[in-house]
């Protein structure tokens, strides 16, 4: 199949896998000469009489962690930013390997669609397969189709890159590994100040280099690779603005991280891997800083069974038993298909403080039970449950809440009154009269597996983040209110009764903290991973520009518009001064 692949790439495309035959002559035959509705605003938006020649520069930057990139402040990029559209907080795809970004950057499309998530820069699902290959042209294709005469021109260290993404560019140079990124910086400036590229990509790797060896931090090694670079790309800027046609041109100059970092590591779905740093500069646009929303960006999976179970323990000394008193419980919980192949589960607990569903044992907890969850408190002789008006089994996140209160009266001695909610309404309330004196449970707390429920075939699979337990009942009007929040602080109405605080977003470890004052950590048990999920944590707030985003804002910038079908999906950032 390489031989296959090279053929399509050598075409101007990234392939991806999807279902069908295709013949070795499906290059010729699928390039189909597009329409182009162009609409020439590289000359018509600028109302001048003499046009200028709009051109890019693409500067993608292996490992530049967007928050280091920041609060480091490296001065040619913080320079740029009053005349820049800019973001160092976008979300991009949760696979940001530089393989996988360099590919979403040429086609605009997420790795979901191109399939290309590692260095071999081979979509995963064609090795070794014979099914038709769906492919996706790359920006540098559409601007060569667009005008046969533009110039394209990529520098990289990496030589693959050249070869399997930028195909379509007029002039490959590789430079060597030995000569690092200033060897990049010295390529780049000869070929600006010798030649004339419309497009010139390059792209340096040093702040990757320095991360795995040192750490992604603002240490010695990693804030000097980000120095270096912004260096280099001071001298570009000089290069462009000598130029002998200078004033007959205009550049939009891209800087773009293509990976963060991690620890000493790279493309996994922890913010500092995944927060995207775009920056779009040009004189003639409008500028602007975005930022995105907050997101939780990794979690741990829950799943197993009495042999492989991953699970996470708290020997919380009773302070989780509701006892005589009251308490809320909450989370945000996600279900995975179950062992049925859907969303089906047959009693499975998820999150108790309780040993046994019997009706004898003294507890509480929540568990599965078909594509409904059901809350169950027992006082040790009596025992009910409650289940809320709406079933989950949609694989998305969800808020659940449970509320349990103790009352005494004549008539009704112990009163345990339960209510359940999802997603802050759909509430139902189940009650225990003549119940005993108090709930309560030696048993820890557990998110996860338990040995004993209902039965032996209770496996779960699911993730739970933002567990909060308050020893109080929380209104229904706070409870709709709170329910899609991440984070809580004391401006909560009732944060002085927050005694559990588990946010699950800890990144790395065994351990899950507890954010309240009570320190109650989790103990996590298995072999558990940290995995990328991330949720979006302020809905409300718009999503800032992504690495998705560039090949849309270039083709803009050049004034390509494709049909609707062949358009890349992602955001043009690029508004010029002046136009609508």
């Amino acid at each position: 199949m390489q031989k296959l692949l090279t053929g399509y790439i050598k075409c101007g495309v990234i392939v991806a896998a999807m279902a069908g035959l295709v013949g070795m002559s499906a290059c010729t035959k699928e390039q189909v000469k597009l329409v182009h509705y162009d609409t020439d605003t590289s000359g018509q938006l600028m109302g001048n009489a003499a046009l200028k020649q709009r051109k890019v520069l693409l500067i993608g930057i292996d490992g530049a962690v967007a928050s280091l990139v920041e609060s480091i402040k490296p001065p040619v990029i913080t320079g740029l930013l009053p005349q820049s559209v800019y973001t160092f907080s976008g979300m991009n795809d949760s696979v940001n390997t530089a393989g996988a970004t360099w590919s979403t950057l040429m086609t605009g499309q997420t790795s979901v669609a191109h399939k290309i998530v590692d260095s071999t820069l081979i979509p995963r699902s064609v090795e070794g397969s014979h099914d038709a290959i769906k492919y996706y042209n790359s920006i540098l294709y559409f601007i060569k189709d667009d005008n046969n005469s533009a110039k394209i021109t990529s520098i990289t260290q990496w030589a693959d890159l050249n070869y399997f993404a930028m195909n379509s560019a007029d002039k490959l140079i590789n430079v060597k590994n030995t000569d690092g990124d200033k060897g990049v910086q010295d390529a780049a400036i000869k070929e600006l100040n010798t030649a004339s590229p419309d497009v010139l990509i390059v792209n340096f790797n040093s702040p990757s280099l320095a991360g795995i060896k040192s750490g992604f931090a603002d240490n010695a090694d990693y804030r000097q690779a980000i120095t270096n670079v912004d260096t280099y790309i001071g001298e570009l800027l000089k290069a462009v603005k000598a130029r002998k046609n200078a004033a007959k041109e205009e550049w939009l100059v891209i800087i773009q991280n293509t990976t963060g970092g991690y620890l000493n590591r790279v493309g996994g779905g922890s913010r500092s891997e995944r927060d995207n740093m775009t920056i779009y500069y040009s004189p003639i646009i409008t500028p602007g800083r975005f930022d995105g929303p907050t997101y939780h960006d990794l979690g741990i999976r829950y799943t197993g069974g009495a042999s492989n179970y991953i699970r996470a323990e708290n020997n919380d000394g009773g302070l989780y038993n509701p006892a005589d008193g009251e308490m809320t419980i909450e989370a945000k919980v996600r279900f995975n298909k179950g062992p049925r192949g859907n969303y089906t589960y047959s009693y499975p607990p998820f999150l108790s403080k309780i040993d046994s569903l019997d009706g004898t044992v003294n507890g509480w907890g929540f568990y599965r039970d078909g594509t409904d969850i059901a809350f169950a408190f027992q006082d040790g002789v009596n025992a009910n449950e409650v289940r809320p008006g709406v079933k989950i089994s949609d694989g998305a996140f969800h808020s659940i809440i449970a509320t349990l209160k103790h009352t005494y009266d004549a008539t009704n001695g112990h009163v345990y009154t339960a209510s359940v909610f999802i997603d802050g309404t759909a509430k139902n309330t189940a009650t225990i009269k003549k119940g005993e004196a108090r709930i309560e449970s030696g048993s820890p707390l557990v998110i996860g597996y338990r040995p004993v429920i209902y039965n032996d075939n209770n496996e779960i699979d699911m993730y739970l983040t933002d567990l909060r337990i308050w020893n109080v009942v929380l209104p229904d009007d706070i409870i709709l209110k709170y329910n899609k929040t991440y984070v809580i602080d004391n401006t909560h109405p009732y944060y002085s009764k927050l005694i559990g605080d588990w946010r699950g977003n800890d990144h790395s470890g065994n351990v899950l903290h507890d954010y309240s004052p009570s320190k109650k950590d989790f103990t996590v048990t298995g072999k558990y991973t940290w995995d990328a999920l991330g949720i979006v944590t302020q809905p409300n707030i718009p999503a800032a520009p992504c690495n998705k985003d560039v090949a849309s804002s270039v083709l803009g910038w050049f004034g390509i518009t494709l049909p609707t079908s062949t358009m890349p999906p992602g955001v043009n950032w690029i508004k010029v001064v002046g136009t609508k």
